[in-house]
């Protein structure tokens, strides 16, 4: 009986793999490599801080702005040719910055181009795929595949700043490698995702629906919730959780920018070296997959609203340590990236997790569409925001302060994301 209902030879274990790939190399060089390039584009240009910074938020102001486009694009062309889309979008704007970034204008208008390709490449598709993959194992299978993006995190800006170097400050070979990795994404993409299981007569996480049921059965209750209800968009827009979820990605997310973009900067004023900030910057976005694994390993077991309050303090901790770092408290350097990465990687699995717990699947593309612009409106701001206050009091104290409050208010408000139950359920 086991065998006639378990789907043979699942694919979703080696979709995992195959997002793992697409996922980490194009978020590894696009979104965090920029922030390693910005100090030699800066001393070749002459561009201030706030000014180089407007071209980086503008990169997160128009994904999140994307993110309906992305939507809309799974919902008429599926994942895998929307993912194929925006990798190879991706790819041409890299190559083009490397030829004509030069030019201020150019620059900012690339930098917007990015932002829309970075949409329909990445995080939407990548996240609904796995939702639609995995119902009973979600956390793990999200915290596999998004812990790439830790790897790619680190690996990426040093093998940038590194090809920098070696090609004498030259900053245009960075964004050629980027171009490179933003296609091979493509490539693996619309080679190997498949948007459904139903697409090779399978099922969530391998299981026939009625064993699925008898699994649950014989074990109990799911340990974390899951809704049952078939939701509109409509009414999760009416349900206060959404907004006090957003409330607190902001909060989160918001103090990650200062720490991940001004990060080279901060830590060259500080006395460091820039091979030192380097590292410091990339061990920030590498230590992530300890928090994003820990998500993998926790997340269908602890209700992950709180290991997301948990995460909120280790990256508002790791804030502080961040700003206090210099060759004279090396322990404030290195424990830093360990207490701000894992926030970050915990955090960033726990918001995904929690929306498709919450809501289910088939509103998962919907609800990110309509929070994703309002939540990068926030997070976007704070890159060019922190170069301009530096570039005004030569100091980055101002920023810290705001959006380390703002990550104390988050903390609360995630505390505060029960799940949610509509006025009407609809089976």
């Amino acid at each position: 009986m086991e065998a006639g209902n378990r789907t043979p030879r699942f694919y979703g274990w080696w979709l995992l793999f195959f997002l793992w790939v697409v996922y980490t190399i194009p978020i590894g060089f696009v979104f965090y490599g920029p922030p390693v390039l910005y100090p030699f584009m800066i001393e070749e240009t002459g561009w201030s801080r706030g000014d180089i910074m407007v071209g980086y938020a503008a990169i997160m102001l128009l994904t999140g702005v994307a993110s309906p486009l992305a939507a809309w694009m799974i919902g008429r062309l599926g994942v895998r040719v929307t993912l194929f889309i925006g990798g190879i979008g991706l790819a041409a704007i890299n190559f083009a910055m490397a030829l004509i970034g030069d030019s201020y204008a150019a620059y900012l208008t690339l930098c917007v181009l990015l932002g829309l390709a970075a949409a329909p490449a990445t995080f939407i598709p990548i996240q609904t795929v796995i939702i639609f993959w995995f119902d009973a194992r979600r956390a793990l299978a999200l915290g596999l595949v998004l812990g790439g993006g830790a790897v790619g995190g680190f690996f990426a800006p040093l093998i940038v700043n590194a090809a920098v170097l070696g090609a004498g400050g030259d900053w245009r070979i960075g964004w050629t490698i980027t171009g490179v990795a933003a296609m091979v994404g493509a490539v693996v993409a619309i080679l190997a995702v498949r948007n459904r299981p139903s697409d090779l007569g399978q099922y969530p996480d391998g299981l026939h629906p009625d064993r699925a049921k008898a699994t649950v059965g014989a074990t109990g209750a799911r340990r974390t919730y899951r809704t049952a209800v078939v939701w509109t968009l409509a009414d999760v827009l009416r349900t206060p959780v959404l907004w006090l979820l957003l409330l607190a990605t902001i909060g989160t997310f918001s103090l990650w920018q200062v720490i991940v973009t001004q990060g080279p900067l901060h830590l060259q004023d500080r006395g460091f070296e820039p091979g030192d900030a380097a590292f410091f910057y990339s061990l920030a976005i590498g230590l992530s997959i300890a928090g994003r694994f820990s998500v993998a390993a926790l997340g269908d077991i602890i209700e992950p609203r709180f290991i997301f309050a948990f995460a909120l303090l280790c990256i508002l901790i790791g804030g502080v340590l961040f700003w206090f770092s210099s060759p004279d408290l090396m322990w404030a350097a290195y424990l830093y990236p360990l207490l701000a990465g894992f926030g970050m990687g915990a955090a960033y699995i726990c918001e995904a997790t929690m929306v498709g717990n919450y809501w289910g699947p088939e509103v998962f593309a919907k609800i990110r569409g309509v929070v994703g612009p309002i939540a990068v409106i926030f997070e976007a701001g704070v890159p060019p925001l922190a170069g301009f206050l530096y570039d005004l009091q030569g100091t980055y104290l101002t920023i810290m302060i705001i959006t380390c409050v703002g990550a104390m208010i988050g903390f609360f408000a995630v505390l505060l994301c029960t799940p949610p139950r509509p006025a009407q359920p609809r089976a």
